[in-house]
């Protein structure tokens, strides 16, 4: 097992804390690795909001695997169990815990999926998915009652949220444990406000990430 910098495509293990078992993960985008190299931070136009740089600098977007495995060499087949969660970036000084790699397998562009988030910008919602920023009708004041939150993790939480989609809470520290993970920062997971977000853009929502940014001239291709 390899244990350099994590990058893209590589399907990783993270250790429980004082526990011998592992979960699993792939990297699928690298804010600085990808982002960074591609885009000129220093001259955007005014049309385009920078959400991954002012939100997700150092950060990885990953997919989390179904399983708990008492040894790293268990781990056989990778079943997504979370498709799409940011997370600080799984070699930085923010990961906590013990990790490696296992393999690499490449990742087809076409099928990365960003977390669909709600943020408040100048009084209004904007959604925001990966590189695209998109304003909304709604205002704060209708915002407050959605209940939608945003939120960023370290590789601690989304070992945490892997455990608790699997019904094993058990495993996760008592004092760290949260009410709830994930579904409450991404649309994906409340298809009813996400329906109502997408017919208020006029924008259809089966719609790949892939597809809707190239006609939106933001082609993902350009970071792979």
């Amino acid at each position: 097992m390899k244990k350099n910098k994590a990058k893209v495509g590589d399907i990783f293990y993270l250790k429980l804390k004082d526990l011998n078992k592992y979960v699993f993960g792939r990297i699928l985008f690298d804010v600085d690795n990808q982002y960074h190299k591609v885009v000129d931070t220093n001259t955007f136009p005014d049309d385009y909001f920078p959400y991954l740089l002012m939100s997700h600098d150092g950060c990885q977007l990953v997919e989390m695997y179904n399983g708990v495995y008492d040894k790293v060499e268990h781990f056989k087949h990778a079943e997504i169990l979370i498709p799409r969660i940011f997370t600080r970036s799984i070699n930085s000084k923010s990961n906590s815990l013990e990790w490696g790699i296992v393999d690499n397998k490449p990742v087809d562009y076409t099928q990365v999926e960003f977390p669909e988030q709600l943020n408040l910008s100048n009084n209004y919602i904007h959604l925001d998915r990966g590189e695209l920023s998109v304003k909304t009708s709604i205002k704060k004041e209708e915002a407050e009652k959605l209940g939608f939150k945003t939120g960023l993790y370290t590789p601690f939480t989304i070992l945490n949220a892997t455990l608790d989609f699997q019904g094993k809470r058990d495993l996760i520290p008592e004092d760290s444990r949260w009410p709830v993970y994930v579904k409450n920062i991404d649309l994906l997971y409340d298809q009813q406000l996400r329906n109502k977000i997408y017919s208020d853009l006029n924008i259809d929502p089966k719609k790949s990430y892939y597809e809707l940014a190239k006609e939106m001239g933001f082609d993902l291709a350009r970071f792979y």
